[in-house]
């Protein structure tokens, strides 16, 4: 974005990263306006979530340099290492001290005075190793969700014209036919689709990897079938009573029961996190599934899954769950028994 140089006496404005407004006025260049628009600009440099775990992060570090007098800025490499070494006594998990050393690592380096970042030191990295090691314990990931569960979830679910039901049934077959994570299914509003009677269209405003914010559309096709993500949406959208198409409203919101009307309405709000999981782990319980060997990652991760063994070009499964590298889309991946054994199959023996 374009920044029109400033004339004599006035004041020019640029919208930063994430809409972040920062004035500039000529003549008022002290060194707190300086900060103050330095402290706004290096923020942009990270995602919103990103600054406020690193702000967290700190909240202990500060209280520790205060009971020990010792100094926050510039810290030495061997008080960062005590604190490490004191949160590892105290049982703390290995990803809170990694959040810390980042979190320090990158208040260091916004910091224009500071020309020798203390967390460059390889001796912490070595201490940073030593923790992991000594802290590691093996990653459990969730169950990924199955064609033949979404169905028996849809039979469970689809006939009823009850908003509660008709949502999940849409939520459930969204995420896993666009591969979305549950802060881009909760972030999507009515006027980001675009309807067709063979597919819809899903413009994703947000989204962990897209860090420039420039958005991605994803395409779902109609597959006519009991489980078509394309009909359950539109099915939701008329029950809901969301027909405009240039409603800004999210799109899965929280519901009130009307007395006067016997039914569920939607009301203002998002879904949290909390309450889209414990939905989805009702729908698993109603089943007969074990709900807590899933989570709402299990619904991007069946879907990429099920893509992969299907033998879905990599470049179109990249583009559709909007990874940037093959390392984080092969980890959304459980391959097929079938695929597995096709290796030792395939040697000559």
């Amino acid at each position: 974005m374009g920044m029109k140089e400033a004339e004599t006496g006035q004041s020019c404005s640029f919208a930063g990263s994430q809409g972040l407004q920062v004035q500039v006025n000529e003549g008022s260049s002290t060194v707190d306006e300086y900060d103050r628009i330095v402290a706004q600009v290096t923020a942009a440099s990270r995602a919103e979530s990103t600054v406020y775990k690193y702000s967290r992060a700190l909240v202990g570090w500060k209280d520790w340099c205060t009971i020990n007098q010792v100094s926050q800025i510039p810290a030495t490499a061997e008080d960062i290492s005590r604190y490490m070494l004191y949160m590892y006594q105290c049982k703390a998990p290995y990803s809170r001290i990694e959040s810390f050393f980042y979190a320090l690592k990158w208040q260091y380096d916004c910091r224009p005075n500071i020309d020798n970042n203390p967390c460059d030191k390889k001796f912490l990295h070595i201490v940073l190793q030593g923790l992991k090691r000594l802290l590691y314990k093996p990653v459990v990931k969730k169950e990924v969700v199955t064609p033949e569960i979404l169905r028996a979830i849809i039979d469970n679910n689809g006939a009823s014209n009850d908003l509660i039901k008709v949502r999940l049934c849409a939520m459930v077959l969204l995420a896993y036919a666009a591969f979305l994570r549950h802060d881009e299914l909760i972030n999507i509003r009515r006027c980001d689709l675009e309807i067709f009677v063979s597919h819809i269209n899903i413009f994703i405003m947000k989204s962990k990897m897209d860090i420039y914010r420039q958005g991605a559309w994803v395409i779902v096709g109609a597959t006519n079938s009991p489980t078509c993500p394309v009909a359950a949406l539109n099915k939701y959208l008329r029950i809901a009573g969301l027909n405009s198409e240039s409603d800004d409203n999210y799109l899965f919101r929280p519901l009130n029961f009307s007395k006067s009307t016997g039914v569920h309405v939607l009301r203002e709000g998002q879904l949290s996190y909390t309450r889209c999981l414990e939905l989805f782990r009702e729908a698993l319980d109603e089943v007969g599934m074990d709900s807590k060997k899933f989570g709402l990652h299990s619904l991007r991760s069946g879907g990429a899954s099920a893509a992969a063994n299907f033998g879905v070009p990599d470049r179109l499964f990249k583009k559709h769950g909007r990874w940037k590298s093959e390392t984080a889309k092969d980890g959304y991946v459980k391959d097929s028994t079938k695929d597995r054994l096709a290796v030792s199959l395939n040697l000559g023996l």
